[in-house]
């Protein structure tokens, strides 16, 4: 994983600038106005990797090369276990620096960037256990030899030669020491860049390198699996027998090669004339209805949306794994309509779980509010530099409202505002048309696990998105600006929104309104009827508290917890006696005492476990089973 890059006089960062990239998850994203440097990250690390043309910064035209020195080095977080030998050895040199440099070791003007840095790899120690990890800064100068940035110091001579080594930094003799980890890192990555300018009908062709990198093997490769070598020479030994027929018929004449040697076709002869004459003639086309359209003839945003839906299926039904794979995106939202934005993003945050890491550029912030793991920087100018803010989209609205608390840095614009409206304008425009989206905005991903399960013909074929947005507070703030926008377009709408609130124990109440189309309902245990209810939000009743588990079926969802049960000391090991009295509403099916539920809700509310019982109880239910009737209740709201 690329956790950061060092960049230096490349397109429009001039100087030394330290963009970071990812502090936990590999679902990347870079933010920011046009012009402002997004696109030439990914550039960068595609020059990087796959050695294409550098595109320098002005200033080295001014002053020149050899002054200026450009480099672009990667800040890599690798496994421990992934290297070994003199590799292994030289990643534990840097890790060694990169983690215990000091603001007093970097040339002063620098340190605004070694602290943005420091920042970063505070935050990473955090999330990852670096006992497992080596963080290796290791890139390419200009002329392609090995490069180190800021990390180049005095005590990496120590490092590498020991005490005697005196008190300079390391020349390009010494840099080359890294060349074997360079190799193995560069070796170790396939990285794929595809930027906006990119002709769709050649990328998606078989014979790119892309595709094949998608597929995880080459056409050759693939051709030596279909077009053995003994079907090789039984054709070349029928066609020399066929020569020499013809030779003995001609008498005296022969068809011969130019030399004595009388050359056969090779097996790369005739998977080159294959691949010209069976792959070259075949584009990639889309099904509609019962036609096939040629890719050249869709819209500019069904081209787009067709490159990242042949990057998802390749990894996804193809690809062995993508262990290995890093796909750089330019604006994936780019000729996309508005409506159809969030599908675009929602496809890339799930290639970003069948790949090492999903880069990506973009203008559109609606994705912020949905996306439940990964990182974004956004980036800014201030006093004639640039400015990267690295937010974390586990806890974005922490962290947002943490840096407009302490004016840290100059925000271009207020995030959560931005990413608000743009989700809205996304939800709203696809509701609108004869074939319209349908949307159920919920609190968190396992409420979206269980209800994208009892509703899966509905996503299938009713256009249905099911989207967590991270607690009722973010419920009430979408609703205020949908309904908001509904007002607008009511007339227009054909699809349902529905926002889904559980009831807290701190209640978000609010005053919502009776509309045709768009709905904000709170699900809650109703203990005088004894089941499971959707009310308004300000409504009674307002106890007990009530999440989706105390809603569910109460035979399944108790043998999905008891799957947990490893032993008569675990917190869930009074479960074992306990009985389901039906397939009614689980908070009233297993009727727990007090202390039972809250043991339950602690056991849920640690080490991820909501998401593991979600996935085990989808696992044990079967097709027939009792379907929640308040779960119907939605389902005919959204037919």
């Amino acid at each position: 994983m690329i956790i950061g890059s060092f960049l230096r006089y490349f397109k429009t960062y001039q100087g030394i600038n330290f963009v970071p990239i990812t502090d936990q998850g590999n679902f990347c994203g870079l933010l920011g106005d046009n012009g402002i440097g997004k696109s030439s990250v990914l550039e960068a690390l595609d020059c990087f990797f796959n050695g294409k043309q550098w595109n320098m910064n002005i200033a080295t035209k001014k002053s020149g090369l050899a002054k200026t020195k450009p480099y672009i080095v990667p800040v890599f977080l690798v496994e421990r276990n992934s290297l070994s030998g003199r590799p292994r050895e030289l990643a534990e040199h840097l890790n060694n620096i990169a983690l215990t440099l000091t603001e007093d070791e970097v040339p002063s003007g620098n340190r605004d960037d070694f602290r943005c840095y420091s920042d970063l790899l505070g935050r990473v120690k955090q999330n990852y256990n670096l006992d497992n990890y080596f963080v290796v800064p290791l890139g390419i100068d200009y002329q392609s030899n090995p490069n180190i940035s800021i990390f180049n110091c005095s005590r990496l001579g120590v490092e590498l030669y020991g005490d005697e080594y005196d008190d300079r930094n390391l020349d390009e003799t010494g840099l080359e020491e890294f060349k074997p980890l360079l190799e193995d890192l560069k070796g170790s990555i396939e990285y794929i860049h595809i930027p906006k300018e990119i002709d769709p009908e050649l990328f998606t062709k078989l014979e790119t390198s892309e595709i094949q990198v998608l597929m995880g093997e080459t056409l050759h490769e693939i051709l030596e699996q279909r077009v053995t070598s003994t079907q090789i020479r039984e054709i070349n030994s029928s066609l020399n027998a066929f020569i020499t027929s013809l030779a003995d018929e001609l008498d005296g004449y022969s068809y011969r090669t130019p030399t004595d040697r009388q050359q056969n076709l090779r097996k790369n002869d005739v998977y080159n004339l294959i691949i010209e004459a069976f792959f070259n003639i075949r584009k990639l086309h889309k099904k509609e209805g019962s036609h096939w359209l040629e890719i050249g003839e869709l819209s500019s945003g069904e081209k787009q949306k067709a490159i990242i839906d042949v990057a998802h299926k390749l990894l996804l039904h193809h690809r062995n794994s993508g262990n290995n794979l890093i796909i750089a995106i330019d604006e994936p939202e780019s000729s996309l309509h508005m409506s159809a934005c969030f599908d675009q993003f929602d496809a890339l945050y799930e290639i970003s779980k069948s790949c090492r890491q999903v880069l990506f550029s973009s203008h559109w912030y609606g994705f912020l509010p949905t996306i439940e793991s990964g990182s974004v920087t956004v980036i800014s100018r201030h006093e004639g530099g640039h400015v990267f803010d690295l937010v974390n989209l586990a806890h974005y609205r922490e962290q947002i409202k943490q840096m407009t608390r302490e004016s840290r840095r100059q925000l271009p614009y207020d995030i959560r505002l931005k990413s608000t409206n743009d989700f809205v304008q996304s939800v709203i425009t696809s509701s609108i048309g004869d074939n319209p989206f349908n949307w159920i905005i919920c609190e968190g991903s396992t409420e979206r696990i269980y209800l994208e399960h009892y509703l899966k013909d509905l996503v299938e074929n009713q256009r249905l998105r099911i989207v967590p947005v991270g607690g009722a507070g973010e419920i009430k703030r979408l609703y205020n600006h949908l309904s908001t926008s509904y007002e607008d377009f009511k007339d227009e709408i054909s699809g349902r929104i529905i926002l889904l609130s559980d009831t807290d124990a701190q209640l978000v109440s609010y005053e919502t309104k009776n509309f045709e189309k768009l709905y904000c309902k709170r699900i809650v245990n109703c203990e005088k009827d004894r089941k499971t209810k959707l009310v308004n939000i300000s409504s009674n009743p307002v106890s007990p508290r009530t999440e989706i588990e105390h809603c569910l079926n109460g035979v399944y969802f108790l043998e999905a917890l008891k799957s947990f049960i490893d032993g008569d000391d675990h917190v869930l090991a009074f479960m074992s006696d306990v009985n389901a009295s039906g397939e009614n509403d689980s908070y009233f099916s297993l009727d727990l005492k007090p202390s039972q539920l809250r043991s339950v809700d602690e056991f849920l509310d640690s080490d991820n476990r909501k998401f593991m019982v979600a996935k085990r109880y989808i696992e044990m239910l079967p097709d027939e089973s009792h379907v929640p009737e308040w779960i119907n209740t939605v389902r005919e709201w959204l037919t």
